[in-house]
């Protein structure tokens, strides 16, 4: 893994892709490659030195997750986002702040590049 990292605001959402495919099934190839992966602005690709596909390392204070990296062309430099599913799950906070409902948005996170590293499997994931 990298020593060099880019601090980022992580926030999760739905996408289409990860909508249509999660009714293909959770254990399936199609929605393992619509939710194990983090979007990322062209100049944290530049700092990591990183291509995209490459993995990644998401780091919070919660915890850590290899994705598959992928380049938003709109995305604002500091920004990240990986869709809602297990990759993101593994990395946010739980707590809900007595709303009922975990914050999704702006988790303060450190994005590494992980070239040498594995994405598990949601199976592997799940273990």
């Amino acid at each position: 893994m990298s020593k060099t990292g880019v601090k980022v605001k992580l926030t999760t959402g739905r996408t289409l892709r990860q909508g249509v495919s999660m009714e293909v099934g959770k254990l399936s190839p199609e929605y393992f490659e619509a939710v194990a992966v983090c979007e990322l602005d062209k100049t944290t690709f530049s700092v990591l030195d990183i291509e995209e596909g490459d993995p990644v390392r998401v780091e919070t204070i919660e915890g850590s997750v290899i994705v598959r990296s992928k380049l938003d062309r709109r995305a604002e430099p500091g920004v990240a986002f990986i869709p809602c599913g297990p990759y993101a799950n593994m990395i946010m906070n739980a707590d809900t702040e007595m709303t009922g409902m975990p914050r999704f948005k702006e988790m303060e996170a450190i994005i590494f590049a992980a070239k040498d590293e594995t994405i598990l499997s949601i199976e592997e994931l799940m273990e």
